[in-house]
């Protein structure tokens, strides 16, 4: 899976706050926790806990918002990763990251977490 994936679903071009190609979706925010970067547990299970890849511990796509640009070299880079949905691997990922903002969603692109330095946002679709 790649970043324009993506964009069968989300509108990637806005990455301050979910933007989502249909309406149907619904979307729950909440702030981020204080303790952790963006989740807490309680809160990681409350969204995950009753989703198919969470009770399989299927792998979700991690991508972050934008491209960097390395001055040195001119590159681009978009930073992503790979991980088996559970508590113990997202808190490793969001505790060790360079990630900024990011986008999370399974291969069936039925679901999408987006969170940045101030909230997180999840939508399904119905």
């Amino acid at each position: 899976m790649n970043f324009d994936d993506l964009k069968s679903i989300i509108d990637t071009e806005n990455d301050q706050e979910l933007k989502l190609t249909s309406k149907s979706w619904v979307i729950t925010k909440n702030s981020n926790s204080e303790l952790e970067p963006w989740l807490s547990e309680e809160q990681f299970n409350q969204v995950f806990s009753k989703l198919s890849e969470f009770q399989n511990n299927d792998t979700v796509f991690v991508f972050e918002s934008f491209e960097r640009i390395y001055k040195d070299s001119g590159l681009t880079k978009r930073l992503t990763e790979q991980l088996d949905l559970n508590w113990v691997n997202f808190n490793a990922f969001q505790s060790s990251t360079e990630i900024l903002y990011f986008y999370m969603v399974p291969k069936s692109l039925n679901w999408v977490l987006f969170a940045n330095r101030d909230f997180w946002q999840f939508a399904k679709s119905n």
